[in-house]
Order: C-alpha cells, then structure tokens, then sequence
C-alpha cells in the first residue's frame, strides 16, 4: 500500500473515533519525519501528562552530568527529614541512606503509588476522588503527606512500581540542588534551551480555580469529569502538569537526542528499558521504550521500537531513531488509550517502511 494511501486510512480511522463520541475532541496527532508530516486534530496545547516526566529526568541527568549530584545519591543526602520522615519503608531499609536518585527515577524506590491505589482504601490522591474536587490545590509537601500511612511495595530496587511519589521527591531534589522552583528551574533548564516557547506548567504554578479560566488548553476527562481547568490537577507536580502544543513536545525531543541537553552516553542509560510494566511498556530512567512486537496481532511484529513517554490521558511523546521520526498524540482521556494504540501501532507500520 502507498505512503499517501495509508494516510489517508490513518485519516479516516480519527474521524471514525471522533465520530464515535461527538462531545469529546477529535485526536490530536503530529508525526514528523524526513520527506512526511502528518497533522491532524489540531495544534492547541494540551496537557502532556506524565510525559513530563522525560522533562523531569532531563532535569535531574543535567544537574547529574554538572556534578551536583550523581544517579547514586542518596536521597538523605540532598533532602531534609521533613521531605523523608515517616515515608513508607521496607524492614530495614532507611529512605534517606538506601533510596538513590536512580531508584526515584526507574519506579524502584519502594514507595507505593497512590494515583490509583490497588488493595488498598480509596486515598484523597484517587483519580475519581480528585475528579469529585477540581478545585483542591496540592503542594509537594501535601503530596508527600497522602504517601505517609501506605506500605512500602518492597525494598529499593528489588521492585517496580509505576507511581508519582519518587517524582515528587525528584522535583524536591531539583529544588534542594539548584536553590530555585522546581517550575521555574524547569523553564531555564529544560523548556526553553529546547525552544518551547508556548509550553508551561500552569496547574503547579496556579494558586486558585480562577488563574486557570483563561488557560489556553484542550479539554481532557478523568471518568465524565472534564478537567482542562481544574486546579486538583496540580497533583501532577514534578511528574507530568505541562501544557504543550504538539509542536513543542517536537521541538523538546528535538533538543533532546540532538544532544542540546544531556549527553548521548546519559540519553542511552536513561533510555536503557529495565523494566517492564505490561507487554509491549518497558521502562527505563523516566522514559519508556514501546515494543510493539509484544502485543497480540501477529502482524506488530517487527515494527521499530520508540523511546518517549505516556500519559494517563492517551497521551504519547515518542522518539524514532532509525527513522528519526517524531509521534505526538493526544486522545484526551484514558478510555481512549487503546484506541490511541492502536492508531500508533498504525503510524509505526508507516514509519517502518521509510
């Protein structure tokens, strides 16, 4: 099948989804390659979600090739004890002395998840309950208060476990460090060296309901809440809270594996997959590596492999480097990630044949 063909089936596979629920936006998608671009959804800033997290790992493997820390830092070493005391631990483990900043960044630390918590009560941090109370306003020091109280999942790195705690602490080290905002460090160092210039973190950086009215952003849904402009969505400190256009989330993987921010020796071992969250989603040092191959349809495999990122809202940010190709998507609500899978799976099959 033709290049221009496939696009157009890839075209008229988005409207079929818009189509299947007029209140919700159509996708947003952008993939830029050598000789191809495809736009379509349009370019208005959406929330990147826990694709800043890549953002968040730039940051702190920066500070690292500097000197200001190292991957094996303690974390008691950079952090004061009302950062750590009465965290979740194992038998025997000391959060300080024995959790490192490779741990916070590869899901590893112990600390438990509490964006969607299993086997456990529902908690304040639960995506329903932040959806029932838009208007909550969370702090990193709140955050870490709805830590304290749960288990530990295991001891430092022995175990994965996808959460936003270790990145909570990751955007506390960043402030430790550099003596700055986390935002504001983030802006200088990462956003604007890798010219995002309509790119922001408008929810952490909100202090009531009424700084985001105006917020230029795409609308988004946990459950049947609409969420583009609620300020509870300033959980998302340190791991995710961007608000980017298609183009600048381009613009930032540009920046990033055309060495303009860490080196290519810290690109490979942050993009290094360790672990593996489900078939088909490794995870590396705050990046995640898509192995189509592993999903079911036979005919997945063999396609390339992306590094990037996701986000709870089908969100995708991905890097491919044989091709070097760029694919943003946007499906703008978690009942919608399959889908969003599904249409990727489709982009890479047409990537593949470049």
């Amino acid at each position: 099948m033709s290049t221009s063909r496939e696009i157009d089936r890839l075209r008229a596979r988005l409207d079929r989804i818009a189509r299947r629920r007029p209140s919700m936006p159509a996708p947003q998608v952008l993939v830029v390659a050598p000789g191809l671009e495809l736009e379509s959804g349009g370019s208005q800033p959406f929330h990147a979600a826990s694709i800043g997290k890549v953002m968040t790992a730039t940051l702190v493997a920066l500070l690292v090739e500097q000197g200001r820390l190292g991957f094996d830092t303690p974390v008691g070493k950079v952090l004061p004890g009302s950062d750590l005391d009465d965290l979740p631990a194992a038998p025997g483990v000391d959060v300080g002395a024995d959790v490192t900043v490779e741990h916070l960044l590869t899901h590893t630390s112990g600390l438990p998840d509490i964006f969607e918590p299993s086997g456990v009560r529902e908690t304040a941090y639960s995506l329903e309950v932040t959806a029932g109370r838009p208007d909550r306003r969370w702090t990193p020091t709140t955050l870490l208060d709805e830590v304290r109280g749960h288990a530990a999942v295991g001891r430092p790195g022995e175990r994965f476990r996808y959460g936003d705690p270790g990145f909570v602490l990751l955007g506390r080290i960043v402030e430790e460090v550099t003596g700055g905002r986390f935002n504001d460090v983030l802006r200088e160092r990462v956003l604007a060296p890798a010219g995002m210039e309509r790119s922001s973190t408008p929810y952490t950086d909100a202090r009531t309901p009424d700084d985001l009215a105006g917020l230029d952003v795409a609308p988004f849904w946990i459950g049947d809440h609409e969420l583009s402009r609620a300020l509870s969505m300033s959980l998302d400190w340190a791991g995710g809270g961007i608000v980017s256009p298609p183009s600048d989330l381009v613009a930032f993987q540009r920046a990033l594996h055309g060495g303009r921010l860490v080196s290519p020796a810290t690109l490979a071992w942050m993009n290094r997959p360790r672990h593996r969250l489900r078939r088909g989603i490794h995870y590396g040092a705050g990046t995640v590596t898509i192995r189509f191959g592993e999903f079911t349809p036979p005919f997945l495999r063999g396609l390339p492999e992306p590094v990037g990122g996701l986000g709870h809202f089908a969100t995708h940010l991905f890097f491919y480097p044989r091709q070097d190709a760029h694919v943003v998507l946007n499906f703008h609500a978690y009942r919608r990630m399959n889908q969003s899978f599904m249409t990727h799976a489709r982009i890479a099959r047409l990537l593949a044949r470049r």
